[in-house]
């Protein structure tokens, strides 16, 4: 038995150098001289047997060492890359072994995707925001990681650095079709981590828009996928209005050689005081099941996941997440009262269907528009899909850009996994939670 830990830390060696040895003569034998293969099967077989020797206490611990140190000096002529020991060649398999799993995990089985948009809330959330009144604190440092775990949370808090009047530049009418926003926006490319902004870590795209007080600049970053920062306005600086299309119309507009157009919200505020505070909670993370489609059809009711670049509207490739309605054959109707119907019947194959025909907790209802207008009949061709955003009103879905070629389903919504809010758990289950207030969440 050892007893010491020089003793111990020894027997490691040996073990692992014999091993490695083992490695180099599996490896390499085809490329070394034959002496050299012979001297090394004679090194490891001494060192074996002594190593067993010395274990029994039938011999003492410099004729191992010099045995060790013999084998050591020969691998580290003819080792090259396996021997001596290091990160790489000590992880090289691991690494391997786990990113061919990770890779066919990914490719055949299961996938995460992160939700961008609100085309399936309540079923599915994307990135929302919630703006808080001046007079609410932001959270405490040390919580945000627990908030950003828990709810996907990221808190934005601005402080005015002069006393005056908050104004908001806007784009001119041909830049705000060309860019989808009234809000000027930049685009910025970096990666933000606490307050630190890096442009050369893995630099990702952010929306830069600049607030006025006074003459003074607040600049505000958020993620690139968040669009809604015109609701976040709407609901702090003119809670009566429904956008800001309406408030653009009722609301002063200004014009500034240096500044160009800006919104006058008629806010005065303090040095030091808040003037705009809000949280962005990310979209649902879910986990796609690929595997499932390999053996049967998407069924009626299903939340599917699809490629777009085979439908020629949208054209470049991105992943969309909607819920089949229509498969080859069927007809679609969205009837008199509002509902969805197939083949002359009210839809049925997943509780959206119902909570959107029924106007159910915050299922909004389904809206005729597009190539589905009120009372008419739409046949689905063969080998195509139709899909449907549960939340209608703001989901751009084949109304809009058409059918789904089959051979574009990647996969049907399996899991969500994050953040841990009402939606978390299985994808198919009720997700329409009555209790919950709409008024609550912010999306356009």
């Amino acid at each position: 038995m050892l007893r010491t830990r020089a003793e111990k830390k020894l027997c490691r060696q040996v073990e692992t150098i014999l091993h490695l040895c083992s490695k180099v003569l599996n490896y390499r034998r085809d490329v070394l001289p034959q002496t050299v293969v012979q001297r090394l099967t004679t090194q490891q077989s001494d060192l074996k047997s002594t190593f067993a020797a010395w274990l029994r206490r039938e011999n003492t611990e410099t004729q191992l060492q010099t045995l060790y140190a013999s084998l050591d000096g020969t691998l580290k002529k003819y080792g090259k890359g396996l021997y001596p020991l290091n990160f790489w060649n000590e992880n090289a398999e691991i690494l391997w072994v786990a990113a061919f799993l990770a890779i066919t995990l990914r490719t055949f089985f299961i996938q995460p995707f992160r939700i961008p948009t609100n085309s399936m809330f309540p079923s599915f959330s994307g990135m929302q925001t919630q703006v808080y009144p001046n007079s609410i604190h932001p959270p405490h440092f040390l919580s945000k990681p627990f908030r950003w775990l828990l709810k996907g949370a990221e808190n934005y808090y601005f402080r005015a650095p002069c006393d005056g009047s908050v104004t908001i530049p806007l784009f001119e009418q041909k830049d705000a079709m060309r860019y989808n926003s009234h809000v000027r926006y930049e685009i910025e490319y970096g990666r933000e981590i606490g307050s630190l902004w890096l442009t050369f870590l893995l630099p990702k795209p952010y929306r830069v828009y600049i607030f006025y007080v006074h003459n003074e600049i607040v600049r505000i970053r958020v993620p690139f996928e968040f669009n809604d920062m015109e609701a976040v306005i709407c609901k702090k600086f003119f809670p009566q209005a429904k956008s800001l299309g309406e408030v653009l119309k009722q609301q002063t507009v200004v014009y500034s050689n240096a500044r160009g157009f800006l919104l006058e919200t008629h806010r005065p505020v303090r040095q030091g005081d808040c003037f705009l505070h809000f949280d962005i909670f990310a979209g649902d993370m879910l986990f796609v099941d690929r595997m499932t489609y390999h053996f049967r059809q998407p069924k009626i009711g299903e939340a599917v996941v699809f490629k777009t670049e085979q439908i020629p509207a949208i054209g470049k490739e991105q992943y969309y997440i909607k819920r089949l309605v229509g498969k080859p054959g069927d007809v679609l109707e969205i009837n008199q009262q509002g509902q969805l119907c197939l083949n002359e019947k009210e839809i049925g194959g997943s509780l959206a269907f119902r909570g959107n025909n029924r106007r159910l907790g915050l299922y909004p209802g389904y809206r005729a528009y597009g190539n589905l207008q009120l009372g008419q009949n739409l046949r689905v061709p063969e080998k195509y899909f139709y899909v449907l955003g549960d939340n209608s009103p703001f989901s751009y879905d084949s109304r809009y850009w058409g059918f789904v070629p089959q051979q574009a389903v990647v996969g049907k919504a399996s899991f969500v996994l994050h953040p841990f809010s009402w939606r978390w758990g299985t994808a198919e289950r009720d997700k329409a939670n009555s209790n919950a207030n709409a008024s609550d969440y912010i999306f356009q």
